[in-house]
Order: structure tokens, then C-alpha cells, then sequence
């Protein structure tokens, strides 16, 4: 961590979960920082417990709007940034044909198309030497799991655009990461007592191998072992996946009868 020492560093999303994690990591050794959050409550919580950092700003990153915010702020305050944690982000949990496009075009531009463009705006004004760019994606992009057929395809999506963006061998400033469920108010978010999934690890674990991962400048950062491990065993001897989302599909089941009983 001491690497990052005075570094500029926004993250999105800094008010909870992975975002705060990442925040309480960085704060000891760079108070550069601007964290970028919908929730006023939540800004106004780091502000008390970070009163050196640089920056707070209110952006809801669902509108196009955003995005400009933030690199307004930049263009106002900082010459350069070094680090981007681009962490906001938002589930949805349910049957697929229970989706509508409101819902969808405001999880894509969430998900998918602000941290994107956050990127790309920084890289072509504010970009500093060994500028780097890391999307939360998420092990959906992977494997889908039951009850997320919308959260799961914008993450596809995310893992897609910056495949295509390293074969054009001009993707040396960005990296994914891939958690698995992870200990935060995720879940609660998504939907009323839905079913978490298995395995779950804490916010400042994945944090960690975010930050670490950054730093040395992967591209794809596993906070996760076992992921890594099943993906692995899946794509030579098959059948791991299939398995996962059996389970995963009683969970759902259950979960919309339990909701039929509520209604």
C-alpha cells in the first residue's frame, strides 16, 4: 500500500460495501481522494470518519449525468489521476420476464456504460503515467445464476467490451475484478429476503486483492481462490457449473414460492 502514498484515487460507489472498504484501505496512505456516492447520508458519514480526504460528490451514475459530475470535479481540483475504482453498481433479483426496459436501461447505464465511459474520459484528459481503470465486474460474467438474468448480462456485457479492448493491445490501463458474493447490503438491495448466494467472502478481502491487483497492473483480479479453482476444473472435466446452478435454482424456486405465499 505504501505505493499508493499521495496518489490520486477516486471511487465510486464509496458509501458501502466493497466501495468503503476500498476507502478505509486507501485513506492511511493517500488522503487524495474523491469519493463518488448516490447517497448524501453516506457521504456525510466518510466525511466524518475521513475528514482529510479530498473530495466527497453527490452523482447518481444510473444518468448519463453522472458521469460528467465526477469529471467535473476532476477537471476543478486535479491536474492528473492515477487510480480509478469504478465500484458503483446495483443488482436485480427475479423472474426474467418480470424485467421492463426502464429497469434494464437504468441497470446498463449503471453497470455498464458509466464506468465505461468514466474510464475513457479519464484516460483521455486526466490519464497520469501509470494511470489505471478498475471496473468492478463481477463471477456472474461467468456463470449465470438463477434470478439474475439482468444483473448477470450487464457484467457480461462489462467483460466482453474490455476482452475486445485488450485484443486491440490498448487495454494496459484497465482491469476487472471479479468478486463472488460478497458480505454487504448486495443482497438486501437486490430484492426482499432473497436467497444469497454460495460462497460468500467480506468486503475488505475483496478490497485488498482489488487494490493489490491494481498496483500491479492485472488485468483480471480473482478476489477469490475457489472461483479461480472451479473455473478451472469446469472448463476441463465440465459438470461444476451445471452443479452450482442446480443449487442455486432451488434457491430460486423456493424463494418465488415464499413470495407467492407473502402476496
Amino acid at each position: 500500500m505504501n505505493s499508493l502514498e499521495h496518489k490520486k484515487i477516486i471511487v465510486t460507489g464509496a458509501g458501502s460495501g466493497i466501495g468503503l472498504a476500498i476507502i478505509e484501505l486507501l485513506y492511511p496512505n493517500t488522503q487524495e481522494l474523491l469519493a463518488v456516492d448516490i447517497s448524501l447520508d453516506r457521504l456525510q458519514q466518510l466525511r466524518q470518519r475521513f475528514p482529510k480526504m479530498k473530495g466527497l460528490l453527490r452523482a447518481d451514475l444510473s444518468q448519463k449525468s453522472g458521469v460528467e459530475k465526477v469529471i467535473s470535479w476532476v477537471d476543478q481540483h486535479w491536474k492528473q489521476v492515477d487510480f480509478c475504482f469504478a465500484n458503483a453498481g446495483k443488482a436485480e433479483f427475479g423472474p426474467f420476464d418480470r424485467q421492463d426496459w426502464k429497469t434494464m436501461e437504468e441497470l446498463f447505464q449503471l453497470n455498464v456504460f458509466s464506468p465505461i465511459q468514466l474510464g475513457l474520459d479519464l484516460k483521455k484528459s486526466f490519464a497520469g503515467p501509470h494511470f489505471r481503470h478498475v471496473i468492478t465486474c463481477s463471477a456472474m460474467a461467468y456463470w449465470s445464476v438463477p434470478g439474475y438474468s439482468a444483473y448477470s448480462s450487464t457484467k457480461a456485457a462489462v467483460l466482453r467490451w474490455a476482452e475486445t479492448v485488450w485484443s486491440e493491445r490498448d487495454g494496459d490501463w484497465l482491469s476487472l475484478a471479479f468478486p463472488i458474493a460478497t458480505n454487504t447490503a448486495f443482497f438486501e438491495e437486490a430484492g426482499e429476503e432473497i436467497p444469497k448466494a454460495f460462497p460468500i467472502q467480506s468486503s475488505t478481502w475483496v478490497a485488498q486483492k482489488m487494490i493489490r491487483g491494481a498496483i500491479k497492473g492485472k488485468k483480471k483480479i480473482h478476489p477469490s481462490l475457489l472461483f479461480q479453482l472451479m473455473l478451472w476444473i469446469n472448463a476441463r472435466l465440465g459438470g461444476i457449473r451445471q452443479i452450482y446452478q442446480q443449487i442455486e435454482l432451488v434457491k430460486f424456486r423456493g424463494w418465488i414460492v415464499k413470495q407467492t405465499q407473502n402476496q
